[in-house]
């Protein structure tokens, strides 16, 4: 009698036993399944919004940047240094700095300090560097709380992550207003002009936090262009929808530059973090 046939000379359905299962996962697969999922960052914006649930504490840097830079915009109206208005902007727009931060209702442009007296450009000049001071702090205190990578800083190593965040800024700033002063040059060449700008958004996208981890400003933009490789498409879908997100709140009157600053801010903040912590471009902090 053959091995598949039974003691009534019919033939068995063959079986598997307990014995021949498919085995478990060992720790080795495990883990490696582990690193094909963190191939797959959290980039989305519902990844953030738990964590800003479960931990209330990251909203409190970009809310008082907010409540900073909505005094700000007070003070740009009260002086006699030519402001513009941008709340008084009824198109639609992408208002995306490159970086964790909120939309104001006034801007000045380089033009309005040409030929200023000395106490007024320096008014003009602070006002623009306070600006960016706060959101430095801010995005730099959001950033490293969510990565969880403050423990045991000294005062010296937030500054240096601080100047270097400040940095970004000032590089991401230069750029946008070097953009912005170029004018009204039509739907043709501004399409143009966006396709390497949005670009230059998506590859750039992790920076900001790379910088919190100890990355230079140049460094940084290097590690976040290798970091975004092969997820382009879903950074280009964040930075238009946290772009027309900024814009919506800004127009909210009386509070929305702290209420844009305040939501978007901290979100992008925490999502650039998770972008950062779930695709690193190499082994290094």
């Amino acid at each position: 009698m053959s091995d598949d046939e039974g003691d009534d000379g019919r033939e068995r359905e063959p079986t598997i036993s307990d014995d021949s299962a498919t085995p478990a996962p060992t720790d080795e697969a495990a883990s490696e399944t582990d690193s094909d999922d963190a191939d797959t960052p959290p980039t989305g914006i519902a990844g953030a919004i738990p964590r800003l649930r479960r931990d209330p504490a990251l909203l409190v840097p970009f809310t008082v940047a907010g409540l900073v830079l909505a005094l700000l915009d007070r003070l740009r109206r009260w002086d006699p240094i030519p402001t513009l208005v941008t709340g008084d902007d009824v198109s639609i727009g992408i208002e995306y700095a490159g970086y964790p931060t909120g939309v104001p209702d006034t801007a000045r442009s380089l033009g309005a300090l040409i030929d200023l007296k000395l106490p007024y450009l320096a008014w003009a000049v602070g006002l623009e560097a306070l600006a960016m001071a706060v959101v430095a702090a801010a995005g730099t205190a959001t950033i490293a709380r969510t990565l969880e990578s403050d423990d045991g800083w000294s005062w010296r190593q937030w500054g240096r992550r601080w100047l270097a965040y400040l940095g970004l800024i000032v590089l991401f700033d230069a750029v946008g207003r070097a953009v912005g002063s170029i004018g009204d040059v039509g739907l043709v060449v501004g399409v143009i002009l966006a396709v390497p700008l949005f670009a230059a958004f998506v590859r750039f996208f992790p920076a900001p936090a790379f910088v919190v981890t100890g990355s230079g400003p140049v460094t940084a933009l290097a590690r976040s262009a290798r970091a975004t490789r092969g997820i382009g498409w879903r950074l280009l879908a964040l930075v238009v929808c946290f772009g027309l997100a900024a814009w919506l709140l800004g127009l909210v009157p009386v509070v929305g530059t702290a209420l844009s600053t305040a939501l978007v801010g901290s979100t992008l903040a925490v999502t650039m973090a998770a972008v950062r912590d779930g695709r690193p471009a190499d082994t290094g902090g």
